[in-house]
């Protein structure tokens, strides 16, 4: 899916940036004021412009603190708006995230922001990215179930210690595997984009930078040290002038880590499956998509191995083609039948097209015809299952219950959170 994704001052439609997605033209300097030009029309006429759609696209736009617009073009799909308003609701946080909140809204000089901004573009360019990881579309953190979630726990916890933290975290290929209780307590967005940020690092690279929380800190920056364990493995932690990035990795990343090498290794070499050996997975299933809606945090996988002689390898479907199955029918079944997880203070009348439904939407499935999804919500999960099409429709229901039943108990969805007093 292609997209153009445009940038402005909301006073006086000055282009800031362009980010473009796919193989398109970047948009001419009179198509980006075409687009500033209809929104100021309907605002000069008391309409607030919230998207609209032609023929080929759809065209989203977003204010922000009065002071940016966000303009997105992208093709149309025909789901639910709030899922091209959550876009661009992690897109502006972004910005904050890494030049915070008041050089977005009190900006004098034009030229100095456009500058700023630069540094924000690898994230974004992430966040429009088509990529195997779900979390930003159902604004949460992915996430690994694997072994080493508890085995790692505990070391992770004495390094933030260590380095007189509360915050801390430890991801692999851009999957949180362990946090501390204070890290659990982010907003689901908040993790998302610092596991993008991380992602964004050159690999092999150790990193200390400053960064805001877009809720829980959009004007007060914390450092954010990152340091690479192994190739892939990051351990991250927020903390104030103490340690250095060199007092860190010289003194706190040895004695803690050391002993943990196995482990660490482990990371590396867990299965594509992003799922354990020890879950038995029905023959027919080729992908799922597991949001914890409370804890905000998503397990997803669309590399099962095929299993010879099952229903999946009737008709096999690559990879890209699962995912973009599973995308599909999450963003046709999220904001219209199952409620949509918003970040905080994210108020989208859009996301609540649910609510006009006579009764609550628990479970959901849709046939096509090289493959069968299936869907349901309860109990703080939304579970989203590919079928190949040789499953039968009445096997799916307890297939699907079957493996949330296994995936919810792993202990990556214990909840570690910091319980309010």
């Amino acid at each position: 899916m292609s997209a153009h994704l445009v940038c402005l001052t909301n006073e006086g439609g000055v282009p800031l940036f362009t980010r473009t997605k796919g193989d398109v033209k970047s948009l001419a300097f009179a198509e980006q004021g075409m687009l500033y030009g209809v929104q100021m029309f309907a605002q000069n006429h008391d309409v607030t412009l919230l998207s609209t759609t032609t023929e080929e696209a759809k065209v989203t736009w977003q204010v922000f603190h009065d002071s940016v617009t966000l303009v997105l073009v992208t093709s149309n799909d025909g789901s639910c708006d709030v899922h091209y308003n959550t876009l661009l609701s992690h897109i502006f946080h972004a910005m904050v995230m890494l030049i915070g909140l008041d050089s977005l809204i009190n900006f004098r000089n034009v030229e100095k922001l456009r500058r700023e901004l630069k540094v924000c573009y690898p994230v974004i360019d992430l966040l429009l990215e088509e990529s195997s990881l779900f979390g930003s579309l159902s604004s949460s953190v992915d996430v690994i179930a694997c072994p080493e979630n508890a085995t790692l726990q505990e070391p992770l916890e004495e390094f933030v210690d260590s380095a007189g933290s509360a915050f801390g975290c430890l991801h692999a290929d851009g999957k949180l595997v362990a946090a501390t209780p204070y890290w659990w307590s982010l907003s689901g967005q908040e993790m998302m984009l610092v596991a993008k940020f991380i992602q964004s690092l050159p690999s092999g690279t150790s990193s200390d930078v400053p960064i805001y929380l877009p809720q829980a800190s959009p004007k007060d920056p914390h450092r954010l040290l990152s340091i690479h364990l192994l190739p892939g493995v990051v351990v991250s932690v927020l903390c104030y002038a103490e340690p250095t990035l060199s007092d860190a990795m010289n003194a706190l990343v040895e004695p803690a880590w050391r002993p943990h090498h196995d482990s660490l290794r482990a990371l590396q070499r867990a299965p594509f499956s992003n799922i354990p050996r020890s879950i038995p997975v029905d023959g027919g299933v080729l992908g799922f998509v597991l949001v914890n809606t409370e804890q905000h945090k998503c397990l997803s996988s669309v590399r099962l191995p095929l299993v010879s002689g099952s229903a999946a390898e009737v008709k096999p479907l690559p990879h890209y083609a699962r995912r973009d199955i599973l995308v599909a029918s999450y963003r046709s079944i999220v904001g219209s039948l199952f409620p949509p997880a918003l970040s905080p203070e994210r108020h989208d009348s859009s996301g609540e097209a649910y609510k006009s439904m006579p009764h609550q939407v628990e479970e959901t499935y849709m046939c096509g015809e090289d493959y069968k999804t299936y869907a349901t919500n309860s109990g703080g999960f939304q579970f989203f299952v590919l079928f190949s099409s040789a499953v039968p429709q009445y096997a799916m229901r307890s297939v699907t219950k079957n493996l949330l039943a296994a995936l919810s108990k792993e202990k990556i969805f214990a909840d570690r959170r910091t319980k309010s007093s």
